[in-house]
């Protein structure tokens, strides 16, 4: 009887290719995955700054009082008063005004400044409120309602990354 002839065996050309193949997708879909956690991530770092920032300018509000902050505009209609604005530090209140602030939450001074990220600005509504013979004004009465919504937005893209909101009444809830 002859003996066995033992071969060697080792990875065939067509072997090779498909392993490299797999080998290939697996890398790609990993760097793909990162990739896309990375973007979540950076995201979720906005949103929470945003967020941030939008709490600090109610605080603003709430430490000025509901008595305090800038009248707006009359509307018969509704029996409600609207001032539209933002904070700024050199000027206070400011109505129709837009504040800006860094990516690190920093207020900055203008549009124009290097590094601008977000734009913020503040929407109080009045209700419950004592309508002047003049037309388009009003002053509050103690139980006046005084709803605050700060926007804030991402410069680049336009898009709001945060709206946050709440309730003041000049004689305290």
């Amino acid at each position: 009887m002859a003996p066995k002839s033992f071969r060697s065996r080792g990875f065939t050309l067509i072997e090779g290719i498909i392993a490299t193949f797999i080998l290939t997708i697996v890398v790609v879909a990993m760097f793909a995955t990162w990739s896309a956690c990375y973007k979540q991530s950076a995201k979720i770092s906005e949103i929470t700054e945003a967020a941030n920032i939008a709490q600090s300018e109610l605080e603003i509000a709430k430490v000025y009082g509901a008595a305090n902050l800038p009248l707006g505009q009359y509307q018969s209609s509704s029996q409600t008063g609207t001032w539209t604005g933002a904070y700024i530090p050199s000027t206070g209140w400011t109505s129709g005004a837009t504040a800006y602030y860094s990516y690190t939450g920093v207020q900055l001074a203008s549009s124009n400044s290097p590094g601008v990220f977000f734009s913020v600005s503040m929407t109080l509504t009045d209700s419950s409120i004592l309508a002047n013979n003049s037309g388009n004004s009003y002053t509050l009465a103690p139980t006046s309602m005084r709803a605050a919504v700060v926007t804030v937005t991402n410069v680049s893209s336009g898009a709001v990354d945060f709206t946050m909101a709440t309730n003041m009444v000049q004689g305290g809830l």
